[in-house]
């Protein structure tokens, strides 16, 4: 029975490592290019919005173009955080970030934040959880830039 069972142990551990090691591995592998790329993608996009600034609808539309592009499925979002300051009743200031409904026209010392969410989890990560039981949760990526 011994002999059996070693067979079948063996011919699990080879498919583990001859089959699922190297498809987790090449998963893993564009699954990190994807989320660099995307970093990329947000950091060239604030640049671009605080150094013209403003937001043109052709930027959003080419931003939500080159975000969906790297095989993900990604809820980007855009927001204008506009500075105001309030007296406290202690007589202190205290600066604020309130969300502004026009993100187009922007001011200096307004914020531009971008924030990617997930929508659904990817190869890598069902394969991830599925296997080896390890769940990293969905890719979320929130990033600003002030307006100069």
């Amino acid at each position: 029975m011994s002999g059996f069972l070693s067979r079948v142990i063996s011919l699990v551990l080879a498919f583990i490592m001859l089959v699922i090691a190297p498809l987790l591995y090449s998963y893993s592998i564009s699954e990190m290019e994807n989320r660099r790329l995307l970093l990329n993608e947000v950091n060239q996009f604030l640049d671009k919005v605080t150094d013209k600034g403003e937001i043109t609808e052709d930027d959003l539309t080419e931003f939500y173009l080159e975000v969906s592009s790297y095989g993900m499925v990604i809820k980007p979002t855009v927001k204008r955080l506009v500075r105001t300051t309030v007296i406290t009743p202690e007589g202190k200031a205290k600066t604020t970030y309130i969300a502004a409904d026009d993100i187009y026209s922007l001011n200096q010392r307004d914020v531009v934040q971008v924030t990617l969410k997930e929508i659904s989890a990817s190869n890598y990560r069902r394969i991830l959880s599925s296997f080896l039981r390890v769940n990293e949760g969905l890719y979320h990526l929130e990033m600003a830039a002030v307006v100069r």
